[in-house]
């Protein structure tokens, strides 16, 4: 008989054992599971489709926002150009066209330049004078690269009819045309 230890035995018995085990778990640490791929793919597939979903959302809000901007930088404008209009005064009369015909389009600032000259006598001999304020105004339309804004315009208007003065209310429909991102005067009707 041979003197072997029995707990060296035991110890080999469970290390070949074991062996088998840990080659098998090796091999399946080391090739992917199908389940594994699919997991993968699926959360790739998640992530793409949350980034375009933000990425449309995030395009739209901007476009909103674009466009808010556009809304009161137009009525802004109107406001301006509506007072531009309604201020005028005798002794400095062609500064007042120069001034409408520079935040006009070239279309707007001949014909007002047409209507403006038959009134220059009116006014002068007249000696009339405006100060136009703004008291509403509020966009009718914002289509692209036109709005319209209407604009109530109070004049407190002097000559030598009403040396005093007195108020007059018109409301005008003012129309925008953007060109080289500015807002330019196209149109001014009175209603």
């Amino acid at each position: 008989m041979t003197d072997e230890d029995p707990t060296r035995k035991s110890a080999d018995a469970a290390t070949e054992e074991s062996a088998p085990a840990r080659a098998d778990t090796d091999e399946s640490d080391q090739r992917p599971t199908r389940r594994s791929g699919i997991g993968r793919a699926v959360a790739i597939a998640v992530i793409v489709l949350l980034a375009v979903v933000a990425g449309f959302f995030g395009y739209r809000w901007w476009q909103a926002e674009q466009t808010d901007s556009l809304r009161t930088e137009a009525v802004d404008t109107a406001r301006e150009y509506a007072t531009t209009l309604g201020t005028y005064d005798y002794r400095s009369f062609d500064d007042s066209l120069e001034a409408v015909a520079a935040a006009s389009t070239e279309e707007f600032a001949a014909k007002y330049s047409g209507v403006a000259g038959d009134l220059r006598g009116l006014v002068e001999n007249g000696q009339g004078s405006s100060v136009a304020t703004v008291s509403h105004a509020g966009l009718e339309t914002l289509d692209g690269d036109t709005a319209t804004v209407l604009v109530f315009l109070d004049q407190d208007v002097k000559n030598v009819v009403v040396p005093e003065g007195r108020n007059d209310a018109t409301r005008f429909l003012i129309t925008l045309k953007r060109i080289d991102d500015r807002w330019m005067l196209d149109g001014a009707d009175a209603k």
